[in-house]
């Protein structure tokens, strides 16, 4: 069970040892030459999944541990690692996204 890279959810590009280079045939590019950012929503949805899948993941390994198909006890602890991280930092988003709302609720206008 290998480590996969986690996608980099800012709009700025995929996270990569080099830079993210646009060409102008890329079909990310506008009209302008500035590249096209996904949708809030969508970056949501798609972060969501992957922490979803990653819970998936790991509850696959354990149950593979539990009935003795897995031989590496390090892999499982990662990969419930790696769950329990992602899982977290989406709660965190989640908490930070509602307090700007309740701020920007609390603002007299």
């Amino acid at each position: 069970m290998a480590v996969t890279m986690v996608r980099d959810y800012s709009g700025r590009g995929e996270v990569s040892s080099r830079r993210l280079q646009v060409n102008d045939s890329s079909p990310e590019m506008r009209l302008g030459g500035e590249v096209e950012r996904p949708d809030f929503s969508d970056l949501v949805k798609d972060f969501a999944k992957d922490v979803n899948d990653l819970q998936f993941q790991a509850g696959h390994a354990i149950d593979m541990l539990a009935t003795g198909q897995a031989a590496d006890v390090h892999q499982v602890m990662v990969a419930v690692e790696e769950a329990g991280i992602a899982r977290d930092m989406m709660l965190e988003i989640r908490n930070r996204v509602l307090e700007g709302y309740q701020e920007l609720i609390r603002m007299q206008v």
